[in-house]
C-alpha cells in the first residue's frame, strides 16, 4: 500500500476483479470478528488496489476507466462474504463469540468527526455514485474500515430479523460501545471548541447506509439519545427509497441527490433536507447545499449556481466542518424551508 503499482499489476488487480465472485476457497471458518482480516486479506489487499486504480492520475485511461466499472460490485461481493462468514459463525456458536461488547462500532470521518460505517451491499447507487463514491478512496477502501462496514451491517441485519429477546440481547451487547460512541462524540465537540461551539454528533452512515435497517437504526439511535441524556445529535445521510422509515424526533436527515437520481425527490422525507452529491461539479440551487466531488488527488471546480458545502470548496485549505466552523448539515430543517 506504500508504492505505486505497476502496468503489469494493475493489469492483474483488473484480471482478478473482473473475475472475482468471492473467495478463492470459499467462505470458510472464522472463531472471531478479530479472524476477518486474516481470513479475507488477500481479497481486501487486491479490492485496495482496484480501488487505488480507479482514482489514479498515472494510470493509462481505460485502466481507470475499468476499474470505476468494477469497483462497486467486487467491494459488494466482497462485503456479502465477510457478513456470511459472521452469519456462519453465529450459527454455530451464538452470539457470544462476536464479543460485540469489545468491538468498536464507530470509527471517524476526517471532515465530520464521529461516525458509523456501514457496508455498500446496503446502498442503492445511482448511475453514478457507486463507482464515485468516497467509500472507495484511500482510507475508507483500507481493509479495516472495509471489515467494519461488513460486520456493522450484519448486525443490521440480525437485529431486523430478530425477534424481540434476540433484539434485547443484540441492543445489551452494544451498549459499552454505544457509551464510548458518545463519549467520543463528545470530546470530538470539545476539541472543536476552541474556535467553534457545536452540539455533539454522530454521523449515521459515514459510508453505507442505514435506511435498509430503519428497526436498528431507530433502536440505535435511541440508544444514543439515552446513553447520552439527548447530549448527542444523530444526523443520517441517505439516498435510499426507505428513508422515510428514520424516525424524526431521533434523526437530522439529508437526503443526497445527484444529476441521475432527480427523480428520487419523491422519497425525500418531510423532515428531510435536500443535498447533492455534485459529480463533475454541476450544482444547483435547488437543493439546501451541494457537496463538490472530490478524491485524494482531484478536487472538481463548480459548474451552475448554488450553495456549495465551504469543506468542499476547491480554496479551502482544510476540509472538515469544524475548521470551516459550519454545523449547517446537523441541524434540523426549519419548518418553511423551500426544497423538498
Amino acid at each position: 500500500m506504500g508504492r505505486l503499482n505497476t502496468l503489469a499489476e494493475q493489469a492483474a488487480t483488473l484480471a482478478w476483479a473482473a473475475e472475482y465472485r468471492g473467495a478463492r476457497h470459499g467462505v470458510g471458518d472464522i472463531a472471531s470478528v478479530s479472524d476477518l482480516r486474516s481470513r479475507f486479506g488477500d481479497d481486501l489487499r487486491r479490492y485496495f488496489a482496484l480501488a487505488a486504480l480507479s482514482r489514479s492520475t498515472t494510470a493509462p485511461a481505460q485502466m481507470v476507466s475499468d476499474a470505476l466499472a468494477l469497483v462497486f460490485r467486487v467491494r459488494v461481493v466482497l462485503e456479502q462474504n465477510i457478513s456470511l462468514a459472521l452469519t456462519n459463525l453465529v450459527s454455530a456458536e451464538g452470539l457470544i463469540a462476536l464479543d460485540l461488547s469489545r468491538e468498536p462500532l464507530h470509527g471517524y470521518s476526517k471532515k465530520q468527526g464521529v461516525s458509523i460505517r456501514m457496508p455498500l451491499s446496503s446502498c442503492v447507487p445511482s448511475k453514478v455514485c457507486g463507482a464515485a463514491c468516497y467509500a472507495h478512496d484511500v482510507l475508507d477502501a483500507a481493509p479495516a474500515s472495509v471489515v467494519r462496514g461488513a460486520v456493522n451491517g450484519a448486525v443490521a441485519a440480525w437485529y431486523e430479523r430478530g425477534d424481540v429477546r434476540q433484539r434485547e440481547d443484540l441492543l445489551g451487547a452494544l451498549g459499552r460501545p454505544v457509551r464510548r460512541m458518545v463519549e467520543a462524540a463528545r470530546k470530538d465537540a470539545r476539541f472543536a471548541a476552541a474556535t467553534f461551539a457545536r452540539r455533539p454528533r454522530i454521523r449515521f452512515a459515514h459510508v453505507g447506509e442505514f435506511a435498509p435497517f430503519p428497526e436498528f437504526a431507530n433502536a440505535l439511535a435511541r440508544l444514543v439519545r439515552d446513553s447520552s441524556d439527548g447530549g448527542v445529535d444523530c444526523v443520517v445521510y441517505t439516498r435510499h427509497p426507505d428513508a422515510r422509515l428514520l424516525d424524526p424526533d431521533l434523526f437530522v436527515v439529508l437526503f443526497s441527490l445527484d444529476e441521475s437520481s432527480e427523480d428520487r425527490r419523491r422519497f425525500v422525507p418531510a423532515a428531510a433536507r435536500v443535498v447533492r452529491s455534485a459529480f463533475g461539479g454541476q450544482i444547483t440551487d435547488t437543493v439546501d447545499v451541494n457537496f463538490l466531488e472530490h478524491h485524494r488527488w482531484v478536487h472538481i471546480k463548480p459548474i451552475g449556481t448554488g450553495n456549495i458545502c465551504p469543506s468542499t470548496a476547491p480554496e479551502t485549505k482544510v476540509r472538515t466542518c469544524d475548521a470551516c466552523k459550519c454545523d449547517f448539515c446537523f441541524k434540523p430543517k426549519p419548518v418553511n424551508s423551500a426544497h423538498a
